[in-house]
């Protein structure tokens, strides 16, 4: 009966706590998504799909904190209320710091940013985004001042309200039932992987980092023997040769991305990208390097494999990764970074803030037809025909699973099998870029354009026994369409193997930017061998000779002859000395490019100068 007692007065006292804690994480929460970040742009384009799961996530981490701060008043009493208050400020702290350095770097905080801006000198950096923030200046320096006030002034109305009531029963059950629903809405009814990374609570990330520190390895750092091998490989197995295309006037670019694009059904399915195939230089070999979206299109635009353990578009955004669009831009280009689905949903938007002048999506455009007939007249009336060659870097929506977002999509086709609903979805995708291709191919400008398309990833629909993206590394899911076109290109079909870190470097050459960049892939426009490189969900694969292998550890290493495009007869077991070679390869240099990421050394580690092109 006593314990019962003390367990109700606990409960009495930590509750209006509790309710006051949360209310101020929810003021946050709303200050957090419902403004700007402070370079205008606003930090999420769907607030309204965010705010809910946020509310949840907070009330289910309080809920449980509440819960064992009143179990541990059993055992310290009064204490129990001060350990409740001062673990709460001590969070309310963190939260509050982890959303201003989400607003300004896109990163939530953690012991890798920390080190990054461990020099005292960025304090007055964050002074200075505080003075011109675009949302509302110095409004943390008033959130900060005041959170703290509103919590024991709204500690005090609960325990008012609370006081007047002689049962807290209903409390509980309503409580333990919301909780429920909590659970339920984040993990059935709505979820969303990179939502829920965006919104992780101040507490998971302290759990994150101690989970990180206990389980760290011994220090990975790199031997300079490690860094002349790697030189050595890039010199004696990647191309070095320029393509004699590029000319002194300067090209546009276009390159789009097709979403899913799987290139074992292009043939069925998308007659226009076919025709930009026979009439441009096609690969055939062409694979990811990086999974899902996010990870091919940071991989294309950087040329280096997305980092394969890290959730690298969450984890690492505050690294000075260069790309393609950023060096562009240092030498005389405009670039514009066009999506039909919204960047800032996995944080894509803080990398294209980075390397491009302008971001272009609007919730209103998220059809592809919308989408190409906007980008259209933007490419025409505020690109083209200026005093700056331009890049547009555009990635589509409508071929996304479960592939029935093409607009008046019937419903006896959403009712048929993924297989077909892909099909259907695909075949409209290649419509909207025909028309989008139409309306602008007869431009006096478009002559010195290059229209580069590829996919960003596959998807896998039961081949090889696989029916999730994040199972395997199977050609399904990483075998994707590549063409480009434009002027001095002859139509050919490539065979030889190549991968998304392959793109950057080719359209520098384009470009015909010679200057020595730090990409792990090369140009496909000069001789080369076969070499393909990816990370995908914790597999690796590598491409080299004839073979293609994908491995994860604790599982058995697969190994496929390059000519075997459905990947039905597993080699490894006749080839172990290859798999083991091979194995140690993609090792060696996906640990390379694991290191340049994790240390902003890129353009340190990576940067290989080759002897003066012939030509």
């Amino acid at each position: 009966m006593r314990i019962q007692q003390v367990l109700k007065t606990a409960a009495k006292a930590l509750l209006p706590v509790a309710l006051a804690f949360w209310a101020i994480h929810i003021t946050l929460r709303v200050l957090l998504l419902f403004r700007n970040d402070p370079y205008g742009m606003p930090f999420v384009n769907k607030p309204d799909w965010y705010i809910f799961h946020a509310i949840a996530l907070d009330y289910m981490w309080i809920a449980v904190s509440f819960a064992a701060a009143v179990i541990l008043t059993l055992c310290v009493k009064r204490y129990g209320k001060i350990i409740f208050i001062v673990f709460h400020v001590l969070i309310l702290l963190l939260t509050y710091t982890d959303h201003e350095t989400q607003r300004f770097l896109g990163s939530h905080v953690s012991f890798s940013l920390i080190d990054t801006y461990k020099d005292p000198s960025s304090i007055g950096i964050f002074w200075d985004y505080f003075a011109y923030d675009q949302s509302v200046p110095f409004l943390q320096a008033a959130v900060l001042l005041l959170m703290f006030p509103s919590v024991y002034f709204l500690n005090k109305l609960f325990s008012k309200w609370l006081g007047k009531k002689t049962s807290l029963r209903n409390f509980y059950i309503g409580g333990a039932a919301f909780y429920l629903c909590c659970w339920l809405f984040l993990n059935v009814i709505w979820t969303g992987s990179f939502r829920l990374k965006k919104l992780t609570p101040a507490v998971n990330l302290i759990h994150r980092e101690i989970i990180n520190i206990v389980r760290k390895a011994p220090s990975e750092n790199l031997t300079d023997e490690e860094i002349q091998e790697y030189q050595k490989f890039r010199k004696e197995v990647l191309a070095t040769s320029h393509s004699p295309l590029a000319t002194s006037q300067k090209a546009n670019f276009i390159v789009v991305f097709l979403e899913s694009h799987r290139y074992i059904d292009v043939k069925k399915s998308s007659p226009f990208l076919c025709s930009l195939m026979n009439a441009g230089l096609s690969f055939s070999r062409m694979h990811v390097s990086g999974l899902p979206t996010v990870g091919g299109l940071l991989s294309s635009l950087t040329g280096v494999p997305t980092h394969s353990t890290k959730t690298q578009v969450t984890d690492l955004p505050f690294i000075n990764l260069p790309s393609f669009a950023s060096y562009m831009r240092s030498a005389g280009w405009r670039a514009d970074f066009f999506s039909a689905a919204d960047p800032a949903w996995d944080n894509l938007g803080v990398w294209m803030a980075k390397w491009y002048d302008m971001q272009h999506y609007s919730r209103e455009r998220e059809d592809d037809s919308l989408f190409w007939d906007w980008a259209s007249s933007f490419v025409k009336d505020s690109l083209a025909n200026k005093d700056k060659p331009f890049l547009a870097t555009m990635i589509t929506r409508s071929n996304h699973y479960p592939f029935n977002f093409a607009s008046n999509m019937p419903q006896e086709e959403k009712d048929k099998s993924i297989q077909e609903r892909m099909l259907y979805t695909m075949n409209y995708a290649d419509r909207q870029l025909a028309r989008f291709v139409r309306s602008i191919q007869n431009e006096p400008w478009f002559e010195n354009t290059y229209l580069i398309v590829l996919a960003d990833h596959g998807f896998p629909l039961g081949e090889n026994g696989n029916s999730a993206i994040s199972g395997g590394a199977y050609y399904s899911s990483t075998h994707i369409p590549f063409v480009i076109t434009g002027k001095g290109i002859e139509q050919k079909t490539d065979t030889i193997s190549a991968s998304q870190i392959d793109i950057a470097p080719t359209i520098l050459d384009l470009a015909g930017i010679k200057a020595s960049n730090p990409f792990m892939g090369q140009s496909l426009l000069g001789e080369r061998k076969n070499f393909a490189l990816g990370t995908h969900y914790g597999y690796k694969t590598l491409n080299f000779d004839n073979y293609r292998l994908i491995f994860k550890e604790g599982e058995e290493s697969l190994l496929y002859e390059n000519s075997d495009s459905l990947q039905a007869r597993n080699v490894s077991k006749e080839n172990r000395e290859l798999v083991f070679e091979m194995e140690k390869l993609a090792n060696k240099l996906i640990k390379i490019s694991d290191f340049a990421l994790e240390n902003d050394k890129v353009v340190q580690v990576l940067l290989y100068t080759p002897a003066p092109s012939p030509h």
